[in-house]
This record gives C-alpha cells, structure tokens and sequence, in this order.
C-alpha cells in the first residue's frame, strides 16, 4: 500500500477499471497504479480529475486531501463510506453531550498531549546537552500540570483548555531553542508561517488531521463531534482531538528533518505576503520521509479511534489513552 503525492501542475488522473492512470498535461500516459494498492491520495498542485475518477477512489476507500498549492493548507477531504453501525455514532453524540464524559475525555487527550510534549524536550536534550537549563526549565512547568491534570479528574473544559495553553507557553520557546539561529522562530505562527519551521511543522499537522479524519470515518465517528476541540464550521473537532498527542511526535520529527539538514533554509521561499512555503525540492524530501514515518501515525490513529467506537458505543467510557500513546 502507498501513499500517491500529485505535486506537478497540469498532471491528469483518471480510472481505468482497476487502474489509476497518471498523464502528462500533454495527455501522455506516464504511469498506471493498481487502486487495491493505493492507501491514499495527497494533491498539492493544480492537478485534473473528474467526478468518475472520485467516486472510483471513493468506492475503493482511497480518501483524497486536497491541499493549497501554495500554502499547504488543507482545502477539502474526500473520503469513502463510513462505518455502517450508526449506533456508534448516536453513541458518540449521546457521550460527549454530557459535560462530565466530555471533560472526561478531553483531560486524556490533554494529559497524553503534555506527556508526549515533555518527553520530546527529553529527546532534544539528551542530543544537545548545552540546552540543558532552558529544556529543564519546561519539562518542569509540563510535570507540575501533568500532576494537576492526574490529581483533579474533575477539572473542567475551560480549565482543560487553559493546561493545555500553558503547557504550550512553556513547551514552545524551549522545544524552538534547539534549532540553529538562522532559522530559529520566535513563536509559533501559522496561517500563513513566517518561518521554515513553522511551516513544516503546519504541513505535518495538516497531513496527521488528514490521517486523523480517515480514521474516525473508518470507526464510523463522526469527526465534527469532539471533546476537547469545540465543534466549529468546516472543523472535524474530534480528528483535532486526536491528533494532540501526536503533535509532539510531529515536533520531534521536524527537528530531526533540519538537524539532519535533510530540510535547509534554501528549500523555502517567502512569497509577497510574508507567508514561508516549503519549495519543490523540499516537498520532494517531506514526501519521502513522511511516507515511511506516518505509517506508525495511521495505526495508532486507526487503533485509537477504534476503541473510543466501542467505547461511545457502550455509553461507558474510560478514556484511558496514556497507554496508547506512549507505547508509541
């Protein structure tokens, strides 16, 4: 199973049966890709398929993320047939209505969040110990709210929120600190990113929340209805749930990609304005290393939202993700 990344204006994807075939703008056929092989679809150019091409894919359970060719941001979803078992979602409703199981909930994906966020600042530090003081420092801000998290199962939304506010306060500055000066952001900044970290770090996100809505689809969730996240237009608030124990993993990997200098400063460009976009030589790298790395990410994904399906299905659940996300 693989991963199909469309970043070349002008290409043009149609099925052929069972065949995905790839043309040129020219109409030259370049490739053909069996559909029982393909996982997915990214599009990041100005690309040409039409509706017969979708309902194929769909059919086939190959979601397609379309994404802004310039600034990454996701602009649609295209996905399968849900789950069938409608009692997971009516179970799922009837759970997060209640402000108690909600809160529930959210202080797992919280607590998880601010356990993973401190165990990255632990990676940086072992590699650079000359950053010992200020990673020190953050790691521990992230224990004491860990604790208050762990010491008070009765906190509520607001309060969750305001933990997870402050854990980024501390987190940021110190997990930014391990990158060299030249490319150092000053705070984290999005829509659009003003620096190259910030703007893979925005890719990285966007691709994971991609992930992330296949998943609750694929559990027969429905990603709009979460916890932690309030449900917002055009937001799938319970994939944004997800994904925040992830987002230190995604921070980590980053570092890696600029530390290895397998992303360099000259792979971005800074348009008009003042956005930081990632150029086609670096696309080529991202794509390559987040092929092979985002598979864990899937699984654990696709494993969590399983079992938050059984659980919303029962009406009695426990929400016990630091397991499940540490194992990873």
């Amino acid at each position: 199973m693989t991963t199909l990344y469309l970043d070349r204006s002008g290409t043009i994807l149609e099925a052929l049966g069972e065949v995905i075939a790839l043309r040129h703008a020219t109409g030259r056929l370049e490739r053909r890709i069996p559909i029982k092989f393909l996982e997915r679809v990214v599009i990041r150019a100005r690309c040409y398929l039409d509706s017969s091409t979708l309902a194929n894919l769909a059919a086939n359970d190959v979601p397609v993320l379309i994404l802004d060719g310039r600034a990454g941001r996701r602009l649609a979803h295209w996905v399968g047939a849900p789950h069938n078992d409608a009692r997971r979602r009516w179970g799922q409703l009837l759970t997060l209505a209640e402000p108690t199981s909600a809160a529930t909930l959210a202080r797992a994906f919280v607590h998880a969040k601010i356990r993973r966020q401190r165990r990255t600042l632990v990676a940086i530090g072992s590699a650079r110990p000359d950053l010992r003081k200020p990673l020190w420092d953050a790691c521990q801000t992230l224990q004491s709210l860990e604790r208050r998290l762990r010491d008070d199962p009765a906190l509520p939304l607001d309060t969750l929120r305001g933990c997870e506010g402050a854990a980024a306060a501390a987190y940021f500055p110190a997990f930014f600190h391990a990158f060299p000066a030249r490319i150092r952001p000053s705070a984290r900044n999005r829509r659009p990113p003003r620096d190259p970290v910030n703007a893979a770090l925005s890719l990285g996100y966007t691709l994971l929340y991609g992930l992330a809505v296949n998943a609750c689809w694929s559990a027969g969730l429905d990603p709009a209805i979460g916890a932690l996240h309030a449900p917002a237009h055009g937001r799938a608030a319970l994939a944004c749930d997800l994904v925040e124990p992830l987002r230190g993993q995604i921070d980590e990997w980053t570092w890696q990609l600029f530390r290895r200098e397998l992303l360099r400063p000259e792979h971005f460009g800074v348009e008009g304005s003042g956005a930081c976009l990632l150029g086609k030589a670096g696309r080529a790298v991202f794509w390559r290393e987040w092929e092979w790395r985002s598979r864990r990410w899937q699984r654990l994904l696709e494993r969590y939202a399983q079992h938050l399906a059984r659980e919303f299905a029962r009406h009695t659940p426990v929400f016990d993700l630091l397991d499940d996300w540490e194992s990873s």
